[in-house]
């Protein structure tokens, strides 16, 4: 699981919440328009020592991970 997405109105507010967090997270950018693509950079080990500091974060900020996204449905006919 390198990328992650989370549910938000605004990648300013994801980058907020992640500023001051442990390394190795990225947020890339908007995925569509209600959610915020994210990375991560560390190991196996790093990742599951922050995992829940990451996801605390997020929630302090009222937001929350989410999974992927389909493809829009509207556009598969």
């Amino acid at each position: 699981m390198e990328r992650f997405y989370v549910s938000a109105k605004s990648v300013s507010s994801v980058r907020k919440a992640l500023a001051r967090g442990p390394g190795g997270v990225e947020v890339l950018g908007r995925f569509d328009r209600d959610t915020i693509e994210c990375r991560h950079t560390m190991n196996d080990h790093s990742l599951s020592r922050h995992w829940m500091v990451i996801v605390s974060r997020l929630d302090k900020a009222g937001l929350r991970i989410t999974d992927r996204p389909r493809s829009n449905p509207e556009s598969i006919s």
